[in-house]
Formats: structure tokens, C-alpha cells, sequence
């Protein structure tokens, strides 16, 4: 009877050992192990904190102070690699005014993976397939017309240095046809850290700081972006630069 009891307390112990496989020093992958679900939640930042819109005033590294009022964009075909780079998801739609496109799931293969990659904004299949639904639905506000495609990436707000009417500035960055393809490829290092679950479902914090695109932009010089071209090209540029992995959630799995 003692050995019986020895064993099934050990068990759970052996049962967890797998988790701990992927976690050794040196290593920077990722197992996504028992589950076929990751979840992002994608968090908006200004230099380090939690960016807010209307009333809440900021400063660039150029001295403009200004607020926001839209702040919206499209993840698309986010996959994982672990030596080769499948498909996983489609086209999701971030807007920082609804929380309820803060988090999404996407579906992941068990295995081991060492970077996550995206497309920010819509690819070109999307782009020339016609009428779409769900995020990509035209009556979401992201879509100019058929020879223009969809919005990428939009930002909208006030500030002083501005000499436009009510001192707005709108950034509506998009266009699809070479050469100006706003459409911009993201490629991020997983941390060095496990994700073994069973009974719930990894989460990847994706930190996207908006501080990289406006500490970089001139708003007394250049505000109003609204067609494809150098601007909406040179602005993308600076939206492929605002994501990074803030941190990896992941729970050791366990026996019911």
C-alpha cells in the first residue's frame, strides 16, 4: 500500500517534466505543447505606458505636444516557425477606442518555435479579392476603394503644431501596387521561455509603442497622409517598428 502511495504522488511530478524540456539555458524557442491555441493581446503604449485617447495631452521627442483620438490597425497572416513558416490566421483589426480587439486567438501546432511573424496591414490576395466580411468588412472604416484597397493603418488627433483646420492630423496609410506597397512584414524573436499548457491557453503580450512613430514625425511639417505614396511608404516604416514581444504567459500543465 506505501508504494502505491509513493507512486501516485510522484506521478504528477513526471507529469510535469515535458514542460520543463524546452525551458533549458541557452535556448530561445517557444513550445507550444497539448494545446492548438495561442492568444495575442495586443497593448498600445506611449513611451512605456498605457496609451489613452482623447483628453490625454503627449509630447514627442520633437517637442509637439498633441492627444489621439484614432488609432487603428491590421495584423494578417500571423504564423510561427520552428524551420519552416505556416499560415495561421487571417486579417485582425486593432482599435485602441475597442477593447474587445485587444485579444484574439489564433490556432498553433504543437511544437517548438523561435520567432512569430505578421504583416502589418492587409496583403495584396485581400487587397483584390472584393467584398469581404468580418474585420475586413468595408463598413469598418479601413477601406478606400478597389484600385486603392484597404487602410493599413490609421491614426488620427490634434496638436497645436499643426497649421491645419481645428490643428488636426490624420495619417491614413495604405496602397497595395508596387511601389507603394504599405504593407510592412514583421519578423520577432520568441523569449527564452516555455509555454507548456493543457488546460488553458498561452498568451504573447505584443507591446506596440506608438511613441516610435511620433517621436519621429514633424507634425508642423508633415500631417495629413491620405493617399499612397513616399509619405504613407516612409510612415509604414516607422508602424513595422513599433512591435515588439513584451512577454510570454504560460502556465505549467496539470492532472485533474
Amino acid at each position: 500500500m506505501a508504494k502505491q502511495v509513493t507512486y501516485l504522488l510522484l506521478l504528477p511530478i513526471f507529469m510535469l517534466a515535458p514542460a520543463f524540456c524546452c525551458a533549458q539555458p541557452g535556448m530561445n524557442k517557444a513550445s507550444f505543447t497539448d494545446t492548438n491555441k495561442v492568444r495575442i493581446v495586443i497593448r498600445p503604449i506611449y513611451n512605456g505606458k498605457i496609451l489613452k485617447t482623447g483628453n490625454q495631452y503627449y509630447v514627442n521627442a520633437l517637442g509637439d505636444t498633441f492627444y489621439i483620438d484614432v488609432f487603428r490597425f491590421y495584423i494578417s497572416n500571423m504564423s510561427f516557425t520552428d524551420g519552416t513558416n505556416n499560415l495561421l490566421s487571417n486579417s485582425h483589426l486593432f482599435d485602441v477606442d475597442d477593447t474587445g480587439t485587444y485579444s484574439y486567438t489564433v490556432s498553433v501546432p504543437a511544437g517548438i518555435y523561435s520567432s512569430m511573424q505578421f504583416i502589418v496591414g492587409v496583403d495584396s490576395i485581400a487587397n483584390t479579392s472584393g467584398a469581404n466580411e468580418g474585420d475586413l468588412d468595408p463598413m469598418k472604416g479601413m477601406y478606400w476603394a478597389w484600385n486603392s484597397g484597404y487602410i493599413m493603418a490609421k491614426l488620427e488627433g490634434h496638436s497645436k503644431s499643426c497649421h491645419t483646420l481645428h490643428n488636426a492630423f490624420e495619417f491614413h496609410i495604405g496602397g497595395y501596387m508596387a511601389p507603394y506597397n504599405a504593407a510592412r512584414s514583421i519578423a520577432l524573436t520568441l523569449p527564452q521561455q516555455a509555454i507548456a499548457t493543457r488546460y488553458s491557453i498561452p498568451t504573447i503580450i505584443l507591446k506596440t509603442d506608438l511613441a516610435i512613430l511620433l517621436n519621429n514625425a514633424d507634425l508642423s511639417k508633415t500631417n495629413s497622409v491620405l493617399i499612397p505614396g513616399k509619405d504613407a511608404m516612409a510612415i509604414a516604416d516607422l508602424y513595422a517598428k513599433m512591435f515588439s514581444v513584451g512577454r510570454v504567459i504560460s502556465m505549467v500543465p496539470f492532472e485533474r
